[in-house]
């Protein structure tokens, strides 16, 4: 079986993310995980991005609209509130793409269930 490649997009923010350091690819789940230094801040899940959160990084991706990651699984819909989407302007804003990006690199980690 050949071995997934990254989508366009996908390949996109990572470009896009390299003002943070040099950023690695590894599958998660059905998508890909963004890494520095080891430490996964982000995910792309059906080419959409998701930030790792912690609460304060959260309480601010709520308050720009953005929802957690979430999935169907067995007729009910399972929400991950560990990762929230990324703020759509962001996407088209490498700054803005960089500032939550940091962010969620900064991110402790606390319960947030």
């Amino acid at each position: 079986m050949a071995r997934a490649e990254p989508s366009a997009f996908v390949r996109h923010i990572q470009d896009e993310l390299s003002g943070i350091g040099p950023v690695q690819l590894n599958r998660f789940f059905g998508g890909w995980a963004y890494l520095v230094a080891d430490k996964r801040f982000a995910v792309s899940i059906k080419d959409r991005l998701y930030f790792r959160v912690d609460r304060a990084l959260k309480d601010a991706l709520v308050a720009e609209g953005c929802q957690p990651f979430s999935y169907a699984k067995g007729g009910k819909t399972v929400v991950v509130h560990r990762f929230y989407e990324a703020p759509q302007d962001c996407l088209d804003d490498r700054d803005a793409l960089l500032h939550w990006a940091n962010r969620a690199l900064a991110a402790e980690d606390d319960d947030l269930r």
